[in-house]
């Protein structure tokens, strides 16, 4: 019995240091969580400074140097193809090169008939050298003439040509310098002048096209790279920009990747690239997180935080990590060891009703700390989004109409989503409480969907959603309450938008079945495991798929949507595959003479 009895008090003692253990895991994932949600604010915050940057700037350099990331290159592209860098850099070659000169007819029709119809190269050297005289035809006669020298074996008077055509600043028709052709000839004739041809592509002496650039440098050795990036990505900004229909801003780059954002408008298009190590100037912790660290995320570790950088309009993720403080194990060991023998000095009875109530009280710490975190995060974001956008029209940094028209509309679209919430937090707290007081009337359910979708079509276009309505014919009557009913389907749509990572096409449709009408909202989004579709309709409960991919919600609108769903008479149903969507129906009893 007494063994028996020390047994217990001895596997009681280790679950209660297991628990302590998950507690301290937990502190640590909610301190995580917030250094993750501060850290993604800030990175926002330098990103939305950066492209207000490039939004205003029509010269270099830029207005607002301090606030640059370092290592930053400010491209600035305008009409007629003029390319400008901050700080300067040479390009390797350009997107648009200067067209060539257009020689004057028939000017060299002698020396060629001459050259190759008579074969007389001698014939056709004299005919050359009176063009010399003419400026629009000297640069080509002049090259024509180092040829001819050249195959006449007079090397001297050959390399005397090239050199002279090596101070002419004029392009042929072909859009090559004649400057760059004489330093190619001079470099395939005397090899000791190549490094002198190799020097003057890096340094960007001549606008080139890449075909131009390639051809003449040519060789083993590849162009310095940090150079050949620029000019690509200038080339690409160029292409995009002159695209009719392309987007006038954007944002390219991930974690361990350069950085590439841009603004357009008709007379120019600015851009700002930052090289690897951006996310260094971009994303700053608190002093209270030193113990905090985070890294571009790798699929094979398993970290405590992560957060898609799809949020801020980038690719990739990142993690955070760390956040554990030390402690003193021996003082750990020892006040355990009190316990022990203090639980083998109590009866069994207390010791079982003390896990009892340990164990009930970590689920509710569990479930308030999800749900705080997720809520907190739900209002933090679109806090900092509307702080930031308020400070800007109150320093009078925003002077463009446009643009403080775009910013009063979107203060307006964060406020309701704000407003939205809270009201779904205070119904959730009268539905838990049973003080919901539903306004049933007879509503015609298809008409209360169209109108739900033509709410919510705006919000959807403007994350980059189609919604697609299909519904059947007739007026199936439904006594609900529209506004709860309202919600509930909203909800609905609203989860579709959040959980669809890359179809961006949402499928509602409708039909009457029988005394019933059944309504159903379907995504391509990331799906939901079999053993969670039930628990899914519980408060505070969300899928696993949703959490690893750091969506974040409070856990509470589907909950909402079944005790709406249930209040009116029906019922919620889900079909979903991981990685193919889901589909939610929400069926409905039709009243008598309801389904004309």
């Amino acid at each position: 019995m007494v063994a028996g009895l020390a047994f217990w008090q001895l596997w009681l003692t280790w679950r209660l240091t297991e628990q302590d253990n998950n507690l301290a895991v937990q502190h640590r994932k909610e301190r995580l969580e917030q250094a993750a949600d501060l850290g993604m604010a800030q990175l926002s915050a330098s990103l939305g400074t950066w492209d207000l940057i490039l939004r205003g700037m029509d010269a270099l350099p830029p207005p607002d140097v301090a606030q640059l990331p370092a290592g930053s290159t400010i491209i600035l592209i305008g009409l007629g193809s003029r390319v400008s860098t901050w700080p300067a850099r040479s390009l390797l070659f350009v997107p648009n090169a200067p067209s060539g000169v257009i020689l004057p007819e028939h000017s060299f029709a002698d020396s060629e008939s001459l050259e190759f119809r008579d074969g007389n190269t001698e014939g056709a050297l004299a005919a050359l050298k009176p063009l010399l005289q003419v400026p629009a035809t000297h640069a080509e006669a002049l090259l024509r003439i180092a040829r001819l020298e050249r195959r006449l074996g007079k090397t001297a008077a050959a390399n005397l040509a090239w050199r002279q055509l090596s101070d002419e600043h004029t392009v042929n028709p072909d859009g090559v310098p004649y400057a760059l052709m004489a330093a190619g000839a001079l470099c395939e004739i005397a090899p000791s002048t190549c490094p002198d041809l190799r020097d003057a592509l890096r340094s960007g002496r001549w606008p080139l096209r890449r075909e131009t650039f390639e051809y003449y440098w040519g060789g083993q050795e590849l162009p310095p790279k940090d150079a050949l990036d620029l000019a690509e990505l200038v080339s690409e900004l160029y292409e995009h920009w002159k695209q009719p229909g392309s987007a006038l801003s954007g944002r390219r780059g991930s974690g361990d990747q350069p950085l590439v954002l841009w603004q357009a408008t008709r007379s120019r298009i600015a851009a700002l690239f930052v090289p690897a190590g951006w996310l260094n100037t971009a994303l700053r912790l608190p002093g209270n997180a030193l113990d905090i660290l985070w890294r571009p995320a790798d699929s094979a570790t398993n970290p405590a935080v992560r957060r898609s950088l799809a949020e801020v309009g980038l690719q990739g993720r990142i993690e955070f990590y760390g956040g554990a403080r030390g402690e003193d194990p021996s003082s750990k060991r020892a006040l355990w060891l009190g316990i022990v023998a203090l639980m083998l000095s109590i009866v069994p009875a207390g010791a079982y009703a003390l896990y009892r109530g340990v164990n009930r009280e970590l689920e509710v710490a569990q479930l308030q700390s999800d749900f705080v975190s997720a809520v907190s995060h739900e209002f933090r974001s679109p806090l900092t989004s509307l702080r930031g956008i308020a400070e800007l029209l109150a320093d009078g940094r925003l002077t463009d109409e446009g643009r403080k028209a775009q910013s009063y509309q979107f203060l307006a679209r964060e406020t309701g989503r704000l407003q939205r919430l809270v009201e779904d937090l205070l119904d959730f707290g009268r539905m838990e409480s049973g003080k919901k007081q539903y306004r049933n009337e007879l509503i015609d359910a298809f008409a209360l969907v169209r109108k739900t979708i033509t709410e919510f079509r705006e919000e959807a276009r403007q994350a980059g959603f189609d919604l697609e309505l299909n519904l059947g014919a007739g007026k199936p009557s439904v006594i609900a309450d529209p506004e709860a009913l309202g919600r509930a389907f909203r909800n609905l749509l609203e989860n579709a938008v959040k959980y669809s990572l890359e179809h961006r096409t949402i499928r509602v449709a409708g039909k009457v079945e029988g005394r019933s009408v059944a309504i159903s909202v379907r995504d391509q989004g990331m799906g939901i495991e079999a053993g969670e579709q039930r628990e899914v309709f519980r408060k505070f409960v969300r899928g696993s798929a949703a959490k690893r991919a750091g969506i974040k919600g409070t856990g509470i609108g589907l909950a909402m949507v079944k005790q709406i769903v249930d209040a009116s008479g029906g019922e919620v149903s889900l079909e979903s595959e991981p990685g193919v969507g889901s589909v939610f129906t929400i069926t409905l009893p039709v009243t008598e003479g309801g389904r004309e």
